[in-house]
């Protein structure tokens, strides 16, 4: 799903830049550029009715269905378009303006709603980034083949490439919105079908009103914009006049697509991360009104055709990037029902009166001669521009208040290891640190005293979140405090609890904590046992934590983990699987499977064999096997392991005697044990095996029975017993380590 999310990604980036190349190429080839505002206020006012309408419609009809419909809808108007450039050009020109700026916004946040909704929250905060690339990618190269189709053709040229793409777009997005039914499907599950979400309890409005930093963030959405439409008709205007109506008009706006989407590409995938890392999200936010600041700057004191396409690419590439990375962060705060109220207000409302409050004073300025028309729209540009970084400024502490309560009303729900940016980090560090008793602020005032009202409350509700603080504080004796609760570990505590077996002050008592509720948890512990991501530390030692269970989804679980790379994990898992074999019976084992894995065990050369060792000891809490007398004193660490694997599918007890039988010094008892062992092993693994156990006889058949042979190992049992011990007490070992 995520292949066909970045594909569709892909298409709808790439029909929307080869859109605009194509709206910008017809439009000034047939109009000059004093009729651009004009048609920027017709399209704003547009786009603000389809956004009313296409939300309502969204109630009734599924986005799986709507979005695709509208994108076919969108080619065919393209089609048309085409077919009136011979006849009608200018027609043709204003109808496209108003269908690429007025009507393409709207197709990509329809895809987006619906990427939305085809991922869980985990899965789209890791695929995002690399769907929004895929996307940007997409733009790259629709640009380059646009400028191609230009050179060779008209500018009218371009529209049967958009059309192609927009129905590539429709069938895409139609898959993706199919694709998690038709895996539920074939798993047996449920299909899930995409609603519209219910109509929000409050308006978007009064959101807004009622929130100050979302205020502050539209009032920056707005002068941003204005700012940026200042600029674009100076852009627009200056490259009209050097490269005149015609075909390179088409080519140049393609180029110019399609080098800022490599640009902004670029920044999306090494720079963004890192801005928001270090800086923070009003940094982010004023990034764009910076960039413009100095551009525009540049513009005045350098005047020319380079300059400000440089200046306007700048913008661009930062407001698609670092801006756009920060501005979507801002609605953390905001409840997931109320978000899509407000979101659409200010990304839509204030976005589009920006266009046209700008587009209206660019209008009422068209008298002015040039160059001082340009001089005078980069000025109030930059005004704009110094508007906004004094919004962006204030935007950071209202934001990290709203954010703050959000958490501790648990309106929202984050990961603090999945979170990026330095701001929201810093909020939810605050929040779990306020949510302690010992770090409530101080003081008799009335703020002071709401404040630990709140929080009590909080508390009372949720108890788990001082106990989620704990385990996130590093503080060795908070963290045994809640590990040794007398309460036990509840659902919320479990993931929090995990990482901690990686380390070492609180890894034992971590792990006796995870026992307790390891049946109970048995899905998720094995989610983290199977997860290649966690540390080495945390497998192995999660391994040991399911010795306790003895359920079949638990011996299914370890089955998995003896797969893994690392061999204490596949060591541990052994081990605890043989746990649950001999509590629960009922359990059942695949012998094949198991004979596999011992097959891969003893397919690595004598150094890998020999070098094999554990990292950790065993403790009073694990199971105790009838290999752990030998293993440390005198049995290799990987012998241990396959006897342990082999100890699931062949009878325990004389298994266990060959094991003890082949580590004694008389060659007839070892020889009885290799004996029982050449009748129980397949060949393949026997003739693997047999270089190991330092047999130097030639592998062969035995043709006693192996009832014969099994009751003469029985037989063997106080031989091999005191021969061990004779052994013990000749190389002056304590009881006690050869127990451990």
């Amino acid at each position: 799903m995520v292949v066909t999310a970045m594909v569709g990604a892909a298409v709808v980036g790439a029909q929307y830049v080869a859109g605009k190349a194509a709206r910008d190429a017809l439009f000034l080839a047939n109009f000059d550029t004093s009729s651009l505002p004009s048609m920027v206020i017709a399209t704003s006012m547009m786009s603000i009715a389809l956004v009313v309408a296409s939300s309502r419609r969204l109630v009734r009809v599924s986005p799986g269905t709507y979005v695709p419909v509208a994108f076919a809808a969108s080619a065919i108007l393209l089609l048309v378009e085409w077919g009136l450039t011979s006849t009608a050009p200018g027609l043709a020109a204003r109808i496209l303006y108003l269908q690429i700026s007025g009507f393409g916004p709207l197709l990509g946040s329809g895809f987006w709603l619906i990427a939305s909704e085809r991922f869980d929250p985990h899965t789209a905060k890791k695929r995002f980034g690399q769907i929004a690339a895929a996307g940007t990618l997409g733009g790259l190269i629709a640009g380059l083949l646009a400028a191609r189709v230009a050179t060779l053709g008209d500018v009218g040229a371009m529209l049967p490439l958009v059309a192609a793409l927009n129905l590539a777009c429709a069938w895409q997005i139609r898959r993706l919105a199919r694709a998690p039914d038709e895996w539920r499907r074939a798993s047996g599950q449920p299909a899930r079908t995409l609603k519209a979400a219910p109509a929000p309890a409050t308006s978007g409005w009064r959101i807004l009103a009622e929130t100050p930093y979302l205020r502050n963030l539209a009032a920056l959405v707005l002068v941003g914009t204005m700012a940026a439409i200042f600029l674009d008709q100076v852009f627009k205007t200056q490259v009209k006049a050097v490269l005149g109506p015609g075909a390179s008009l088409g080519s140049f706006f393609a180029l110019y697509y399609a080098s800022t989407s490599l640009v902004t590409f670029v920044v999306q995938t090494w720079g963004s991360r890192i801005a928001l890392e270090k800086l923070g999200l009003a940094a982010a936010a004023g990034a764009p009104s910076i960039t413009l600041l100095a551009g525009s700057a540049a513009s005045l004191l350098l005047p020319g055709f380079t300059s400000l396409v440089a200046t306007r690419g700048s913008e661009t590439v930062v407001r698609g990037s670092l801006y756009r990375a920060g501005y979507e962060l801002f609605f953390t705060p905001v409840g997931p029902r109320d978000k899509r109220a407000v979101k659409s207000v200010i990304d839509v409302g204030f976005d589009r009166t920006g266009d046209i409050v700008g587009a209206g004073l660019i209008q009422s300025l068209l008298w002015l001669p040039q160059p001082r028309q340009t001089r005078v729209l980069l000025g109030i540009a930059m005004a704009c521009s110094a508007v906004g970084l004094w919004v962006a400024s204030r935007l950071r502490r209202g934001y990290l208040q709203s954010l703050e309560r959000s958490l501790l009303n648990r309106a929202v729900e984050l990961d603090l290891s999945e979170v990026e940016d330095l701001t929201t980090r810093t909020a939810m560090l605050r929040t779990l640190r306020f949510s302690q008793p010992s770090a409530r602020p101080g003081g008799g005032s009335a703020d002071a005293i709401a404040h630990a009202a709140s929080t009590a409350r909080t508390e009372a509700a949720y108890p788990e979140i001082p106990a989620i603080g704990a385990l996130r504080s590093r503080d060795s004796e908070r963290i045994l405090a809640v590990l040794r609760g007398e309460n036990g570990l509840s659902a919320s505590l479990v993931p929090h609890v995990v990482p901690l077996l990686a380390w070492d002050p609180v890894a034992f008592e971590a792990v006796h904590a995870l026992r307790t509720v390891a049946e109970e948890r048995v899905g998720e512990l094995t989610d983290a046992l199977l997860d290649p991501n966690q540390e080495f530390a945390v497998r192995r030692r999660l391994a040991r934590v399911f010795s306790v269970c003895v359920s079949q989804r638990a011996a299914d679980g370890l089955l998995l983990g003896l797969e893994d790379l690392r061999f204490e994990v596949r060591f541990q898992c052994g081990r605890s699987l043989l746990a649950i074999a001999e509590k629960s019976p009922s359990v059942r084992i695949d012998q094949e499977r198991v004979f596999a894995m011992v097959r891969k065990e003893v397919a690595v050369n004598s150094d890998v064999w020999t070098s094999r060792k554990l990292l950790d000891a065993a403790d009073e809490g694990d199971t105790r096997s009838f290999l752990d007398e030998l293993v440390r004193a005198r049995a290799s660490q990987s012998l241990a392991h396959v006897f342990t694997l082999l100890a699931l599918v062949l009878p325990t007890e004389p298994l266990r005697i060959a094991f003890r039988g082949l580590h004694t010094s008389d060659q007839g008892l070892r020889g009885t044990a290799l004996e029982y062992l050449e009748g129980a092993l397949p060949s393949d693994i026997r003739e693997r095996l047999w270089p190991f156990l330092e047999d130097r006889r030639t592998t062969r058949r035995t043709t006693r029975p192996s009832e014969e042979l099994l009751a003469d190992l029985l037989r063997s049992r106080e031989s091999i017993a005191i021969n061990l011990e004779q052994l013990r007490r000749r190389s002056g070992a304590r009881p006690e380590d050869q127990a451990e």
